[in-house]
């Protein structure tokens, strides 16, 4: 084993140290993140237990360290929204690097503070930052939105690589064929974790057939919802997030029916002429939509589009692929479980302003 994929492969044996409520670094970051995450405890252990990295196979490395490339130093700037990201993150850094620096969130150090504790105790060159100090000829990976990643690119110093993973939300395609029963549960499973809050994270589903089989699945899918949030509540609600779930569900109650539980809100359109987005808040948009319309309803927000994932039929999904060339396309059930190498997090790399474009990666 090569000496990136082996720095790896330790980011990954302590996520399997995190995954475990036995383990004693399993119950620390538990008790870190209910502090910090702002998820339930139970949506804290859904997130560790279910959704962090723990292993690649041969395939999925090769092609990550591939991508990463080499560089003498990374950088890793850290957003808040999904408790897990800093160990993706950290594995993306360390594939091209021996030497990384992270700067965590402020809101959400937790896990990042963790990460870089346990392998500076292994000897790997990993610390926390406050500020970025990026040489050329470094790699700089940054999460955030759109607006924070163009400001960190503007400060860069010219040479230096920079990789942002920017605003990205996730739709649920319900075909023809699929039973709605088990379309809700499999879209349940990608919607409860992170309270939504990931780029992965479905905020609207597209039903193909009319309106009354959109009304059937929305009382599905609230009835699951339901029991969703009994086992595993949503994270308390602070008061700009409450006051845009009354704004999105005043504006849908005046085209369709919202339907409210204790832990959700879904939205129905029956006749979508735009795809209306609520708050990441396990808040859902639904609208019935014939396969060759999805295209169309998707194209204003295709630059954000990591993730589809489809159950009953992939009618639209080749349009869909043309309009998102970079998204990760999967079974609905599974948007929330990527491979380590992405494709969500694979973006093309740019370089800092004033210096030439970066060469691709060996």
């Amino acid at each position: 084993m090569g000496a990136r994929a082996e720095r790896v492969q330790r980011v990954l044996a302590l996520a399997r140290r995190l995954a475990d409520p036995g383990d004693a670094l399993g119950q620390e970051a538990r008790r870190a993140l209910l502090a910090t995450s702002g998820l339930s405890p139970e949506g804290v252990d859904l997130a560790l237990g279910h959704h962090l990295e723990t292993s690649a196979d041969q395939v999925d490395l090769d092609s990550l360290l591939a991508w990463a490339g080499d560089a003498p130093r990374g950088w890793v700037v850290l957003s808040a929204n999904v408790c897990t990201a800093p160990l993706r993150a950290t594995a993306l850094g360390l594939a091209a690097s021996a030497s990384l620096r992270l700067r965590p969130s402020r809101r959400d150090p937790a896990l990042t503070t963790l990460l870089a504790r346990e392998l500076a105790a292994q000897g790997l060159d990993v610390a926390l930052v406050a500020t970025l100090d990026a040489q050329p000829g470094d790699h700089v990976h940054a999460y955030g939105s759109d607006e924070t990643l163009a400001q960190i690119a503007s400060s860069l110093r010219a040479g230096v690589t920079f990789r942002g993973h920017g605003t990205g939300l996730g739709v649920a395609w319900i075909g023809a064929g699929a039973d709605l029963d088990e379309a809700a549960q499999a879209l349940a499973e990608d919607l409860v974790p992170f309270d939504q809050r990931g780029c992965l994270s479905p905020r609207a589903a597209l039903i193909d057939g009319d309106a009354s089989r959109a009304t059937a699945f929305a009382s599905v899918i609230h009835r699951v919802l339901i029991d969703h949030g009994a086992r595993v509540p949503r994270g308390p609600l602070d008061p700009d997030t409450l006051a845009s779930l009354a704004l999105y569900r005043a504006s849908v109650d005046a085209l369709g029916a919202t339907f409210t539980g204790p832990h959700h809100l879904i939205g129905l359109d029956l006749s979508p002429r735009a795809l209306l987005l609520p708050p990441a808040a396990r808040a859902l948009h639904l609208v019935p939509c014939a396969p060759s319309a999805v295209a169309a309803l998707l194209a204003p927000w295709a630059a954000h589009l990591t993730t589809v994932g489809a159950i009953g039929g992939d009618a639209p999904l080749a349009p869909l692929r043309a309009l998102a060339p970079g998204a990760r396309f999967t079974a609905l059930g599974r948007m929330q479980r990527p491979p380590l190498d992405g494709p969500v997090d694979r973006r093309e790399p740019r370089a800092s302003p004033l210096s030439p474009a970066p060469r691709a990666p060996p």
